[in-house]
């Protein structure tokens, strides 16, 4: 959603401020996703930016640490394995982090961070995604997918967003950046976000099934328990009454 209001600010309320005969909002300059020399702040956007995607990057983490506790296997090779997984989803977040920290700090100051200098450190992210993808494709089919939606924040989902999603929306390839691009980028960010709610909403459905069938037994051991306290356990051959008269 923040990325989201950040591409509104850029191509509905600042593209609306200005004439025809104006300056372009589609001008480099105004690229808040990655702030660099010569830059112009428009608004927050940059500041929206870069909180959801710092937020984005704990997602990451988030998904990372789900998909470690629902796989539920054992032994050395699983071991090595979530931790290769762990440390592809750090990787991941550092790179989503890097994005936010130089769009936030940029967007706070006015000018571009010194991050701006730095922009192959964000490259990582996009074949990191990648391998998890595939080493979750077994343990989580949504999480599979949702690294597939999340590969649309990378540098090479800004490409694809550039040049094949946004120009559909906007009908032509601009000469600098396309319009909408960056809500292109907010549009798979948010399915990402929703594929992963759903996983945990049918995780959510099989614990309270567990839970119920663990109850379930509960009551039906308890029940058989009192039932055999009343009748003594069951101990040793009926003891008969004194006959009737």
């Amino acid at each position: 959603m923040l990325q989201f209001l950040a591409s509104l600010q850029r191509w509905v309320v600042f593209r609306g401020s200005f004439g025809p005969e104006d300056v372009s909002a589609e001008d480099h300059r105004f690229d808040y996703d990655f702030p660099s020399e010569p830059w112009e702040s428009i608004g927050t956007a940059a500041q929206f930016f870069g909180v959801g995607t710092f937020l984005q990057a704990l997602g990451v983490l988030a998904i990372a640490f789900g998909v470690l506790l629902l796989s539920g296997e054992a032994g050395p090779r699983s071991d090595l394995i979530s931790v290769v997984e762990m440390l592809l989803a750090a990787i991941v977040a550092a790179s989503f982090g890097f994005y936010g920290a130089h769009a936030l700090v940029s967007g706070v100051t006015d000018v571009p961070s010194p991050l701006q200098y730095s922009w192959v450190s964000g490259l990582l992210g996009f074949p990191a995604l990648i391998a998890l993808g595939w080493l979750w494709r077994r343990k989580s089919r949504a999480a599979t997918n949702a690294c597939v939606f999340l590969i649309g924040s990378t540098l090479g989902g800004y490409v694809v967003a550039s040049t094949l999603i946004a120009p559909i929306f906007a009908g032509y390839v601009s000469h600098d950046t396309t319009p909408w691009r960056e809500t292109v980028v907010a549009v798979s960010t948010a399915i990402a976000g929703i594929t992963m709610l759903c996983a945990v909403g049918m995780a959510d459905q099989r614990l309270v099934t567990t839970y119920h069938r663990i109850r379930q037994s509960v009551l039906i051991v308890r029940g058989w328990a009192v039932v055999r306290f009343r009748c003594g356990f069951g101990s040793g051959p009926p003891v008969k009454g004194p006959p009737k008269v």
